[in-house]
């Protein structure tokens, strides 16, 4: 997957609701945060490469289809609302419920986050923003996952965390799962600083992903996770564009031997040695479908080959996330089969710099 260019919810008061509820129902319209959305179809995943940054406004594309899924055999299209803003649409997943995750895709500095998701009839809207490193709306390539599931058993675990400012609580039930069909939590420890846990999952190994929620200026990335007794606690941060703690919403997905979207085939791994010229990760944080062994090589300053033996990388989907305490971030530069997938991690800023992170592929 290549290009010739280069670059690739919140909660209203009860009765606040029932008024915008009324004039969106009056003017036809219904577009409201995950928590409020209209009733479900049926649960199912779906991905998409949006590969038409910069496509006539207001005009819905059908992304390659090889880089484009919907469990429902349905085919997903993208709408470009405005300069950095898209509306990726997922026919027959009008769902309640769920998780996302998006990832900036090229050479550039830009990064993406989901604003928000909701049902429209029985297709699921997905709002995506993105900006260049001093924040600004920009257009570009980016990628999007979705997964909405009710499977019980193995370690798996997701949650929308849609109280940013709050000490502790147990976030949307709606848009949660916990695979031992036990209910997460989440804690904040200080501005910017969260604590997921999944209960009854908890293992020193697996995979996380997280991505900023809503139309603002953020990202959010891993600090690190560990089990705590039999509970899965994952460490989050999350940041302005400019480097700066800040609260914010966001979506995190943890899985240990199986895809991020409950799929196979699938591949993950921590990058955990990010100046080393090539390494192979630690097992217990690394997943190939195919039972190969992945490797991780650093082509230069903030740049690494993922190789994933086995993989369609033909196809497919990738997402990326930054690991670690401060503001660095990542995305993917692009992914074929003789290339494997290419990582690109930078600054604040959006200069080019080695750090940790954390990749899934999944077909």
């Amino acid at each position: 997957m290549t290009t010739t260019t280069t670059g690739r919810a919140a909660r209203w008061p009860a009765r606040m609701l029932r008024v915008l509820m009324t004039l969106a129902l009056t003017a036809g319209v219904f577009a409201l945060a995950p928590s409020t959305a209209l009733a479900a179809a049926t649960r199912g995943f779906a991905y998409v490469w949006a590969n038409q940054p910069s496509a006539s406004l207001n005009t819905p594309y059908t992304p390659s289809g090889y880089y484009s899924r919907n469990s429902t055999g349905a085919v997903n299209s993208v709408v470009r609302t405005g300069v950095g803003q898209y509306t990726v649409r997922m026919p027959r997943l009008g769902l309640l419920g769920g998780t996302m995750h998006v990832t900036a895709y090229g050479a550039t500095n830009h990064s993406c986050s989901v604003a928000y998701w909701s049902p429209v009839g029985d297709r699921l809207d997905v709002h995506v923003r993105c900006r260049t490193a001093a924040g600004y709306l920009a257009d570009t390539y980016f990628t999007a996952s979705y997964v909405n599931t009710a499977y019980l058993g193995g370690r798996f675990g997701y949650v929308w965390a849609d109280q940013p400012s709050t000490g502790s609580y147990t976030p949307s039930t709606t848009y949660q799962f916990n695979s031992a069909g036990v209910r997460n939590t989440i804690t904040r420890s200080g501005v910017g600083r969260y604590t997921v846990r999944l209960p009854s999952i908890g293992s020193a190994a697996g995979h996380v992903q997280v991505t900023a929620y809503g139309d603002v200026a953020a990202r959010c990335k891993v600090v690190n996770w560990y089990p705590s007794g039999t509970a899965q606690m994952v460490n989050v941060r999350c940041f302005t564009l400019g480097g700066a703690l800040r609260d914010t919403r966001f979506t995190l997905t943890y899985t240990r031997g199986t895809g991020l979207l409950r799929t196979t085939p699938a591949a993950y791994a921590w990058a955990n040695q990010p100046t080393t010229a090539s390494y192979v990760p630690s097992a217990a944080y690394r997943y190939n479908s195919a039972g190969h062994t992945n490797r991780i090589t650093r082509q230069g300053v903030g740049v690494y080959r993922v190789s994933t033996p086995g993989m369609p990388l033909g196809y497919g989907d990738v997402q990326v996330t930054a690991y670690g305490s401060d503001s660095r971030y990542c995305k993917v530069d692009h992914w074929t089969p003789s290339t494997g997938i290419q990582v690109r991690c930078l600054t604040a800023s959006g200069t080019a710099a080695d750090t940790y992170f954390d990749v899934s592929f999944v077909r």
